[in-house]
């Protein structure tokens, strides 16, 4: 039985000599793996760059026989390429950071984490607009961190929780609040998914 459904690439990993395992985040924020066979070489199928990493895309896919994990992918289409955040390297080089956060944490069979899915969502439509690249990553790390449980709250933190992420330029002037801050806390995210122990 085929299903369908929308997913945001998170990584791929080649397989074989044509094939790639594909991770990918759920609406519902839950970790998915497929087996994209022929991926490689199918532009009818997997065409467009459909299976790189920040797009989001339309799954055709069948679930895992026998208990196992692995669901075979059997199309994909674009639902959204996300081309701005490629305008320069830094937009670029964040949305993988983000993707890869998300990546690090997710977990197959966590159907609750909706909150993961529209964060994700949420940072990547703002890198394509950004004209303030360092409030939106000050916002995301901070959020992806409160989400995880793993911030001590302090003061200056308060505005940047409360204001959404598709309102973050609405902080602009108030750059005075996280002076000094953004090095170390992105250094805080580095170190946490790279020891969180979620796969």
């Amino acid at each position: 039985m085929d299903y369908k459904a929308s997913f945001f690439v998170l990584k791929k990993i080649k397989y074989l000599e044509a094939d790639l395992i594909i991770h990918a985040l759920s609406s519902n924020g839950e970790k998915f793996s497929f087996l994209a066979r022929g991926a490689l070489k199918s532009k009818k199928r997997f065409g467009g760059g459909v299976l790189e990493p920040t797009h989001q895309a339309l799954f055709t896919y069948q679930k895992p026989h026998n208990g196992g994990s692995l669901h075979l992918l059997k199309d994909a289409q674009i639902i959204h390429d996300f081309a701005p955040i490629r305008r320069s390297y830094e937009t670029l080089e964040f949305a993988l950071q983000v993707i890869g956060c998300i990546e690090k944490v997710s977990q197959e069979g966590d159907s609750n984490s909706e909150i993961l899915y529209n964060l994700l969502g949420h940072t990547m439509k703002a890198i394509e607009t950004t004209q303030h690249l360092e409030i939106l990553k000050t916002q995301f790390y901070l959020k992806f961190m409160m989400q995880q449980g793993v911030i001590t709250l302090e003061p200056w933190m308060g505005p940047f929780l409360k204001t959404q992420i598709q309102k973050h330029e609405d902080l602009a002037g108030r750059e005075e609040l996280m002076r000094g801050k953004l090095t170390p806390l992105e250094s805080r995210v580095r170190e946490y998914i790279t020891t969180a122990t979620a796969h």
